[in-house]
This record gives C-alpha cells, sequence and structure tokens, in this order.
C-alpha cells in the first residue's frame, strides 16, 4: 500500500511538473510570436523610410534647422501606439 501511494504521488507530481513546463513554453513560443511580428513591422517601416529618404532626399537637405527638427520629432513618433 504504501509503495503505490508513493508511485501516485511521485506521478501526480511528474504530470504536474510536465503542465507547468508547457505552459511556460506556451508562453516563451507566445512571446516569440509578437516578437517576430514587431520585427517585421520595423523591417517594412523601416523599408518605407529608406523609399521616402531616397524619394524627398532633395528637400531633406533643403529644410533649415526648425523643419528638420520637427520631421525628427515626427519620426520619433511615428512607431508609437
Amino acid at each position: 500500500m504504501d509503495l503505490e501511494l508513493i508511485v501516485v504521488i511521485g506521478n501526480t507530481v511528474l504530470v504536474l511538473g510536465t503542465f507547468i513546463a508547457t505552459l511556460y513554453r506556451i508562453r516563451i513560443e507566445r512571446d516569440q510570436i509578437r516578437t517576430v511580428k514587431l520585427d517585421v513591422k520595423a523591417k517594412e517601416c523601416l523599408a518605407e523610410l529608406r523609399k521616402y529618404i531616397k524619394t524627398e532626399r532633395h528637400s531633406l537637405i533643403e529644410m533649415d534647422k526648425e523643419e528638420l527638427k520637427s520631421f525628427v520629432d515626427y519620426l520619433e513618433k511615428l512607431g508609437e501606439k
């Protein structure tokens, strides 16, 4: 009887540990997917910025200091939500 109880308790602890590890793995994978999505969005934003800079290069060079400062402020706030 005592041996059966030890086996049952041991199996229960093992199953509980496996369940907790699975929940932790799910959490890590969810965070990883979120990071990949943000990375893709950042790459798209960077590509758009490069395209804009190539198109408007002359205008950017011609900006005075105040216009350039407001443009940089705009870029800093661009990706924020």
